[in-house]
């Protein structure tokens, strides 16, 4: 393979090593992928230029493919300011850690990169981040394919009130009522029939209708998305760390 290379990304994390070096966590159109910078806790130079959340082009070098990359040099193409608020910063985090984990050692769709890349904007810009946050987050997922369909019914395709989490489902009461074990029936969360078409508008509508026309009870759309994200994708310390 060729040596050096020359690459685009986002910033979503960063890992201080005693050596002082950092092992930063990036995502570009091909996949999520990890390289160390060597001394990164010296101020200035490539250190600044891989903070967290920033647009850059990252040129690096491997020996070969399962080697970690060294990044050589860092291109900033454009930092976000406005993510530095208190309000926008841990959904901002969020969007990163979700990334990070649908994308490890999975086929990765490039319009990933494009959907953090516009939420981190939306972020940055929007009067509501939390919003942005909510609506981002299940897109995601949808675009990782795990993302719930609730449009109708899945037992009986009726009209739904529930949100089967461990199948990703909609169910009727009565479906809901005899779903699985007591496990599962546990999972089967109330939306009721508006909430559950909030939630078909965040999973698949426009999202500019899903940021600028949020769902009226937000808190209940955060405890089923972590709910759901629990169960389908694993812990999300972003997530579980929000207020909401």
């Amino acid at each position: 393979m060729r040596r050096t290379q020359v690459r685009d990304a986002l910033v979503l994390r960063r890992s201080p090593l005693p050596s002082g070096d950092v092992v930063a966590t990036l995502l570009s159109p091909t996949g999520t992928w990890r390289a160390i910078a060597r001394k990164g806790r010296l101020p200035g130079g490539n250190l600044a230029r891989l903070s967290l959340f920033h647009d850059v082009t990252v040129q690096f070098w491997r020996r070969h493919d399962d080697d970690l990359a060294l990044i050589t040099q860092v291109q900033l193409n454009g930092a976000l300011a406005g993510l530095a608020r208190p309000e926008a910063y841990p959904y901002a985090h969020l969007l990163a850690e979700l990334a990070d984990v649908l994308t490890v050692e999975q086929p990765v769709d490039e319009r990933c990169y494009a959907l953090v890349a516009s939420g981190l904007r939306g972020l940055h810009a929007h009067a509501d981040p939390e919003a942005v946050g909510l609506a981002y987050a299940w897109r995601l997922l949808a675009l990782a394919g795990v993302a719930p369909d609730v449009r109708a019914c899945a037992g009986c395709g009726g009209e739904p009130s529930h949100l089967w989490i461990p199948a990703g489902q909609a169910r009727c009461a009565a479906c809901a009522a005899g779903v699985g074990g007591d496990r599962d029936a546990n999972e089967a969360l109330f939306l009721g029939r508006e909430g559950l078409a909030e939630l078909d508008a965040l999973v698949r509508g426009p999202l500019a209708s899903a940021v600028h026309q949020p769902p009226v009870d937000r808190a209940r759309h955060w405890r089923a998305l972590r709910r759901f994200v629990r169960w389908h994708v694993g812990h999300v310390r972003a997530l579980e760390a929000l207020p909401c």
